[in-house]
């Protein structure tokens, strides 16, 4: 007999002495009303010992013994109280996952162990141990802290920790030796909503249309002119699996008419957000009439759900919203970058070991259209770097990274594209989060969508990439926005790579690293 028959056979043999004992206990009041047969599901590392049965059993178990507590006085719990001692002391330690900073926090927070994230978070900014920007994008990943349509937030402790992470990603001027205590009291210290100009005259309210069955003069043509499929990739290949599939919708010359830059109403200009460094406002990039095109080829082509099948990202609070992933035709781009550069930094920043410093290049082509609706949240997240996605110039075959091996190009700076203003009042902002003077606490500045603008902030690094969240939208609204990325070189600037979490297996937002 082998050893893992042997295992069986002894815990069959537990139990059922166990079994003996149980039926002269009084009658308790069970965790549910029966024990549901346990999901199918492929093999796991752990499936060969512990069965997904006896997974099930033991957490009903657990459940019932937390609802009937006097149970727990039972000598006959005296072995089963040890184990679960043994049980917590392990998950605690996360003993099995490494033991440096690094992995404990990991694993405190991938158990929503806040308060033991909370004291290795607070050693590592003590001893002023910066992490790298893998672990800095999945220990916000693992905080998982939406603030809800009222600006309530739903997790404290999660706030907590992120306001940890971002002291430590963040050299600041504060002696780690002076902070006393985490402060125990208010976790956010928000802001005015800010905004960057009132409503103007000659907006378009795409949404009120939208919901009026207006969007359109006629029925739109079917296939949508200028419009074709370019990559399509299955919803059991992307990466995280997902319900459903992704595809990627290139555009031809002229697909969206732009307006002569004569014609236009008024010429682009740069405003600052305040109170958060690196972020910027460029106005009227884009008409109201040029907004309204995007959203009708994404309407009329398609926005496609995304729901992800499996993992971690099933657990999360986000509501992920419907997108159109389109990528731009080159005058488009050409419009677009033209009418950013004299606004945006022409060179990227410089890490404090020198890393960084590319000359700006372009916009990437790699277009996420996003429409969020009512309570729609995207959580706080930091957003990596991505490469110039494009077409084969010889084959025309869909690429993630299109630029060449001697001249690299990767994202420094995030550009989002505000399509409409017509969304509830002080809902459907994107919301940095900053330290404020006291640990503990953050600083939450809001940034009221206006249309045709452009939200631009760093990403990219450890240091200097902003903590933001695309807030929930309020009751019968809706945000469209575009996600996309500004190109910088990163050949001969250091060693400045993308983080390794960056997939070349396109589809998914948790590739993606959206924005809000």
């Amino acid at each position: 007999m082998g050893k893992h028959a042997q295992q069986l056979k002894k815990r069959k043999r537990q139990a059922s002495q166990q079994n003996g004992s149980a039926q002269s206990a009084k009658k308790l009041k069970p965790a549910t009303d029966h024990f549901p047969s346990p999901e199918s599901r492929s093999a796991s590392p752990s499936s060969s010992l512990i069965s997904p049965e006896e997974i099930v059993t033991t957490v009903l178990t657990l459940e019932t013994l937390c609802e009937n507590p006097e149970l727990l006085a039972n000598r006959d719990m005296k072995d089963l109280k040890r184990a679960t001692f043994a049980l917590h002391r392990v998950i605690a330690e996360g003993s099995t996952l490494g033991s440096s900073l690094t992995s404990k926090i990991s694993t405190a927070l991938q158990d929503y162990r806040f308060t033991d994230a909370l004291i290795f978070l607070f050693e590592m900014y003590t001893r002023r141990l910066p992490p790298k920007l893998g672990a800095l994008q999945r220990w916000v990943r693992e905080c998982d802290a939406t603030s809800s349509a009222d600006g309530e937030i739903r997790d404290p402790d999660a706030m907590k920790c992120l306001d940890l992470i971002l002291r430590i990603a963040n050299t600041t001027s504060q002696d780690p030796r002076s902070i006393g205590n985490i402060d125990g009291g208010s976790i956010i210290t928000r802001n005015p909503v800010w905004v960057a100009r009132p409503p103007i005259d000659g907006e378009i309210n795409i949404w009120e249309r939208m919901q009026r069955g207006s969007l359109f003069d006629a029925p739109p043509p079917k296939p949508y002119p200028n419009f074709k499929a370019v990559h399509h990739v299955p919803a059991h290949l992307r990466r995280p699996r997902n319900l459903y599939p992704s595809t990627v919708w290139g555009s031809s010359p002229d697909a969206i008419r732009l307006t002569p830059t004569p014609s236009r109403p008024r010429s682009p200009s740069r405003i600052d957000v305040p109170g958060v460094p690196g972020a910027f406002m460029v106005l009227d990039v884009f008409t109201p009439e040029e907004c309204l095109q995007i959203v009708q080829a994404a309407e009329a082509i398609g926005l496609e759900k995304d729901e992800a099948a499996e993992g971690s990202a099933k657990m999360k609070t986000s509501i992920l919203a419907r997108n159109f992933v389109w990528l731009a035709d080159q005058p488009f781009l050409d419009h677009f970058y033209q009418s950013i550069l004299p606004f945006v930094p022409q060179a990227a920043p410089i890490t404090v070991d020198g890393n960084g410093g590319g000359k700006v290049r372009g916009i990437n082509a790699r277009f996420r259209v996003y429409q969020y609706t009512e309570n729609q949240v995207y959580r706080p997240h930091i957003d990596g770097a991505w490469p110039a996605a494009g077409l084969d110039k010889e084959t025309g075959e869909y690429l993630h990274d299109s630029s060449s091996p001697e001249d690299p190009l990767w994202s420094r700076y995030t550009l989002l594209v505000y399509l409409n203003s017509d969304i509830p009042k002080d809902t459907g902002c994107t919301t940095f989060f900053l330290p404020s003077e006291r640990v503990g606490v953050m600083e939450a500045t809001s940034v009221r969508p206006i249309q045709g603008a452009v939200l631009c902030f760093p990403h990219g690094d450890t240091q200097g990439s902003l903590l933001h969240e695309g807030s929930a939208v309020g009751a019968d609204g809706g945000k469209l926005v575009i996600r996309t990325d500004l190109l910088y070189e990163a050949k001969g600037f250091g060693q400045f790579r993308p983080p390794a979490s960056v997939g070349v297996a396109q589809g998914g937002k948790a590739e993606e690293g959206l924005g809000g």
